[in-house]
């Protein structure tokens, strides 16, 4: 015979032990004990022996194990022992626009280009943000006829920079790869 501690939460089998002899008493037999016909062989890499509708069976090890949930790609420990459930995997979600399906992560390539889009109309209008304070003392400076030639010709580089930016979805790769245009304030004038 063989006497195993079995754990009352996780119902992971801990063993084989000896259990206490108590003079006058004779064996102690906690209440946490199990008695099985003979000694378990070591448990698999990666399984753990557990105690399962009444017998001794391996059971997978994830506990203290980064999983992630299939619908959201979130990432959550996991503290049981056993399978994970459907709703969870133990491969990390490769990128935001990835979907489960299949038993696996895919690409899904409608989500990735819409949401590239407006990540790309985000940058562009905060970069157009910049030219209207750019532009404006410009603009005022020329319509009051008090514009130098080189605020002219800077305010004509700061038009120019603003087709580009508006012409952005006109790249041929657009949106996974975009060559921004530079701006006239990065232009160093000699």
């Amino acid at each position: 015979m063989a006497y195993y501690y079995l754990n009352e939460s996780s119902q992971e089998l801990s063993g084989p032990v000896e259990l206490p002899v108590i003079p006058g008493m004779g064996v102690v037999w906690p209440g946490n004990a199990i008695e099985l016909p003979e000694v378990l062989p070591p448990a698999e890499t990666g399984y753990v022996w557990g105690w399962r509708n009444g017998a001794a069976s391996q059971l997978i090890d994830l506990r203290n194990r980064l999983v992630y949930r299939k619908d959201t790609g979130g990432p959550q420990y996991w503290y049981e022992l056993g399978p994970l459930p459907d709703y969870l995997t133990v491969k990390p979600r490769p990128g935001e626009y990835y979907v489960w399906l299949n038993d696996d992560w895919a690409l899904d390539l409608a989500a990735e280009r819409a949401g590239k889009t407006a990540q790309a109309g985000v940058e562009r209008d905060n970069r157009l943000r910049e030219v209207v304070i750019r532009v404006a003392p410009l603009q005022y400076a020329y319509e009051l006829g008090e514009a130098t030639n080189v605020q002219l010709a800077t305010l004509q580089e700061w038009k120019r920079y603003t087709l580009k930016l508006m012409n952005i979805e006109r790249q041929p790769d657009f949106p996974r790869i975009i060559e921004w245009p530079a701006s006239p304030v990065s232009i160093v004038v000699v």
